[in-house]
């Protein structure tokens, strides 16, 4: 009965261990010829040991495991007593459970496949020489069958200890595999269920936005009309721009978060279109009027998009408009055509951003200046879905230029096309 741990967990019962012998014709005639090199091992074992552990200590890898000498000359014995069971001729029970376990103690300790092997590989080129010497020497046969087919059978006993210590790596590997792609499921479980919160949130926040901004486009209505013989010029003025920025505003809480949930489709977007919206956003950036805004007249159509890349450039506009420390400030979109790309621009005359923060500008909440530290990381992870990238060039005093590129595509239908 087959009470040992390993070949349990292994599946060699009686059948299956009868099965792996049959398979490599491991036969009666075998044994008996593998026990005749026992006593030539016996002579040889202890030269053996330092041979083959002198081999090991010369590779780095395995050098590795053999720095304690106690250890060292532990495992010497070890492998003695090892190479000798093989020599027994008995391949039952006992000897596939010791076998897996010499398997799962080098999978445990990190020697690979390929160092397992390559230790067989040095006990075969060490010990097949001196055994095929030692017994056409003193063996009574004069053509060496005897040799030959004790080697022989020696190969088979070989390859079905490799069989099972192998047999010991697949289960493992298949078991990290089974852990990842259940990790994997897990992750994905997580994900989607912090998706539908942040949709969830994001309907809740457009209501929201959306309210208050018209609580107070009503309210300053009201100032407007009930209180127009009471207002000063300068506070009418005021208040209307608040009107207006606060449309304005209602227009881009309409655009940004009514796609939330939503996975938009990639189309071709009139950049051209497009940058005729962001002129009219830039009263909302800069309501007082003293920010201009140069465009190209001519910019090519790109695929992707439209309301992520719209906030692409939203985004670095309104970045520059935020740090702007002259008047009047200059904020320009320039165009390259690129070989394989269309590369834009966002350059200004602000202040410029010191050399040490440059690396680290489109980092997640990194902020040499105030602020959440998201905008630049939000561009970056935009672009990048579309197959772009993104960098940045300052001079300090002189202003910034925030590129990013954008893959030409031979996508049809270039013709519909949508800002």
């Amino acid at each position: 009965m087959d009470s040992p741990r390993l070949i349990g967990k292994y599946a060699f019962d009686a059948a299956s261990r009868e099965q792996r012998r049959a398979f490599l014709q491991l036969t009666a005639d075998d044994k008996a010829a593998i026990r005749r090199l026992k006593p030539y091992f016996a002579r040889y074992a202890d030269e053996f040991a330092e041979r083959f552990y002198a081999h090991l200590l010369s590779h780095p890898h395995t050098a590795k495991f053999l720095e304690d000498p106690e250890l060292l000359a532990r495992l010497k014995g070890t492998q003695k007593a090892y190479f000798t069971e093989m020599l027994e001729g008995a391949y039952e029970e006992a000897y596939f459970e010791q076998r897996l376990r010499v398997g799962e103690a080098h999978n445990r300790a990190g020697l690979g496949p390929a160092w397992y092997l390559g230790a067989y590989n040095q006990y075969a080129q060490i010990c097949f020489p001196y055994f095929a010497d030692l017994i056409r020497r003193e063996s009574p046969t004069a053509n060496g069958w005897e040799a030959d087919s004790s080697l022989l059978a020696l190969i088979k006993v070989i390859f079905l200890d490799i069989g099972l210590a192998l047999e010991t790596y697949f289960l493992e590997a298949t078991e990290q595999l089974r852990m990842r792609n259940e990790e994997l499921r897990q992750a994905t479980s997580l994900y989607w269920q912090a998706e539908q919160k942040a949709q969830q949130y994001a309907k809740l926040a457009s209501h929201e936005i959306r309210g208050s901004l018209n609580a107070i486009i009503a309210t300053c209505d009201v100032l407007l009309e009930g209180y127009t013989d009471q207002l000063a010029a300068d506070a009418r003025k005021m208040l209307e721009g608040v009107v207006k920025r606060c449309w304005g505003m209602n227009q881009i809480v309409e655009e940004v978060l009514s796609q939330a949930g939503e996975a938009e489709q990639q189309t071709w977007i009139d950049t051209n279109r497009l940058m005729a919206d962001l002129a009219r956003r830039i009263e909302t950036y800069a309501p007082e009027g003293d920010v201009a805004l140069a465009v190209p007249a001519d910019l090519p159509a790109v695929f992707g998009e439209a309301t992520a890349l719209r906030e692409v450039f939203a985004n670095l506009i309104s970045n520059a408009v935020r740090y702007l420390d002259k008047r009047p400030g200059k904020i320009a979109v320039e165009y390259q055509d690129g070989k394989g790309h269309h590369v834009f621009c966002v350059a200004d005359n602000g202040p410029g951003i010191a050399a040490e923060h440059l690396p680290r500008m489109f980092q997640p909440f990194f902020r040499g200046v105030p602020g959440k530290g998201l905008g630049l990381h939000f561009v970056k992870t935009i672009v990048e879905q579309h197959g772009g990238r993104v960098w940045v060039e300052s001079t300090r005093g002189a202003g910034s230029k925030f590129y990013f590129s954008l893959p030409k595509t031979d996508k049809p239908d270039k013709q519909s096309s949508t800002t």
